[in-house]
């Protein structure tokens, strides 16, 4: 029996040794909201990033779309760092933050903000993505939890999840605190009390240094206009998308006593102004302008709206197809503008040939045109 019990006891302890080493093996390595302690946010996006590429099939269209936490700041920055993490892994087609932040505008919510599933799938799918990326930020009182999802267009299901603690370190208060720092004043300690001439002689001597509190000075809270509102350059708000991306918000049309009416030009060339999305009057009309020097053609619309000096502006471009669209809802829908019953140029060239045009009194019917017929222009900024 003592023989038998000699080799059965090893045999339990090897068992349980095997089990415990099982278990520990179980816990993911990448998963850091395991452990007690946490990894910089920097680590973690990297680490969010592998986790993915990992995971979604090489090719995919991704969009960042959505970062719960306490400031844009911070949410800003986690998009901005995912989506480079993932560009520089070169295996998914990461949808570009300036297209998110206009597809985002239109449906008025903010990137730092809590967002439904429904909303995120709808715009990925606008945005032609397979997949999006969502997340959040948790206060676990001296850590942070951050949570890196990516969720499935069609179905809603959730193909990665990436959970680490994120130490708090000075990048997280800078990102928590849109990057406001407090100064605090501190006084020297006093030398320790005791009998004698020799330790009031030491406190009598310690110097007692004032460092000031500088004062943060707020800069002054950015103007705040509504559809219809009168702009900087004294035209009409006619689309706000919501927040400050790519160096724009808004977008305003000249008044009425701007327009003319003239040729779009390059007939028989594609001018390269192919764009028709919100924001992009201003990339088609840069194209098509340096088209038109090389053809040396002139009185054309996109030279009208380029040499307009309005307001004392001279931003104006000739708007795409969408920002044309965007006029007659908001503005000529609403009996703003001093928009004539007729056809309006675009800067969206349909082909060597024709480019788009837009009635303002015909149910807002859109239609491709000759290039070298003449139509009203009405030229936009945005800011």
């Amino acid at each position: 029996m003592k023989n038998q019990l000699f080799y059965i006891i090893p045999l339990i302890m090897l068992i349980m040794g095997c089990t415990t080493s099982a278990k520990t093996a179980a816990i993911p390595a990448e998963d850091s909201a395991a452990s007690p302690g946490g990894i910089t946010l920097d680590q973690a996006l990297k680490k969010a990033a592998v986790r993915i590429d990992e995971r979604i099939a090489e090719g995919s269209k991704i969009a960042p779309l959505n970062f719960n936490s306490p400031h844009d700041k911070f949410s800003g920055y986690v998009l901005d760092e995912l989506t480079a993490n993932l560009v520089d892994s070169k295996k998914l087609t990461v949808v570009d933050r300036k297209e998110v932040d206009l597809i985002r505008g239109e449906f008025d919510f903010q990137f730092s903000g809590k967002v439904g599933d429904d909303s995120m799938q709808e715009l990925g799918r606008m945005l032609g993505a397979q997949s999006i990326i969502s997340g959040s930020l948790t206060d676990l009182g001296g850590l942070y939890r951050i949570v890196i999802r990516v969720l499935n267009v069609q179905n809603a299901s959730v193909e990665v999840q990436y959970r680490a603690n994120i130490e708090d370190e000075r990048l997280m208060t800078a990102l928590l605190t849109g990057g406001k720092t407090t100064v605090a004043a501190t006084m020297p300690k006093q030398a320790p009390s005791g009998s004698g001439t020799a330790a009031a002689t030491q406190t009598q001597a310690a110097p007692v240094v004032q460092i000031p509190v500088q004062t943060q000075v707020e800069p002054p809270a950015p103007t705040i206009y509504k559809i219809g509102d009168t702009g900087p350059a004294g035209g009409l708000i006619f689309y706000d998308k919501g927040n400050n991306s790519g160096g724009w918000r808004y977008l305003e049309a000249a008044l009425a006593s701007t327009e003319t009416t003239t040729r779009w030009g390059t007939k028989g060339t594609d001018a390269g102004g192919r764009k028709t999305g919100l924001g992009e009057g201003k990339d088609n009309t840069q194209a098509v302008l340096a088209a038109m020097n090389q053809l040396g053609e002139s009185a054309t619309a996109v030279q009208y709206c380029v040499n307009l000096n309005f307001g004392g502006f001279r931003d104006w471009f000739l708007p795409s197809k969408a920002e044309l669209n965007l006029m007659y809802s908001n503005l000529k829908m609403n009996g703003l503008g001093g928009f004539k019953n007729e056809w309006y140029w675009s800067s969206s060239e349909n082909n060597s040939s024709t480019s788009w045009i837009q009635h303002f009194g015909d149910n807002g019917r859109q239609r491709d045109y000759d290039k070298n017929d003449t139509n009203i222009v009405r030229a936009v900024r945005r800011f």
